[in-house]
């Protein structure tokens, strides 16, 4: 699913590896991924390794994240993936608020920014 591997891929760029958890800087606050197109996708991380991604239509997609072997992945599972999808990895970093990065994905380029609150 195009839409969901730009959102996912939104979610992560940034830091140095975590000794604890990945995401404890973005709990309770917004990850804001503005593409070259315009478009704005806003991804909250949960410490339950859960995450949300709302896409710009007001659709809302779920998924699961979980860190191993040196890697951060999101698995979407609703909507569920296409057959055959794999998840998406990115190396292990530590996010805080103000941390700004770019990325590109399948659908574009895009710069992220993680505020403080939803």
């Amino acid at each position: 699913m195009k839409i969901a591997s730009l959102s996912i891929t939104a979610l992560l760029c940034a830091a140095s590896p975590a000794a604890a958890d990945t995401w404890t800087g973005v709990y309770g606050n917004t990850i804001t991924s503005t593409y070259a197109d315009g478009r704005v996708v806003k991804v909250y991380v949960e410490p339950d390794h859960t995450y949300s991604i709302l896409l710009p239509n007001g659709a809302k997609l779920k998924g699961t994240w979980a860190d191993a072997n040196g890697l951060s992945c999101f698995t979407l599972t609703d909507p569920p993936p296409a057959p055959g999808a794999k998840p998406s990895c990115f190396p292990l970093k530590e996010y805080v608020v103000g941390d700004t990065f770019s990325g590109e994905d399948a659908t574009g380029k895009y710069t992220g920014v993680i505020s403080a609150g939803r």
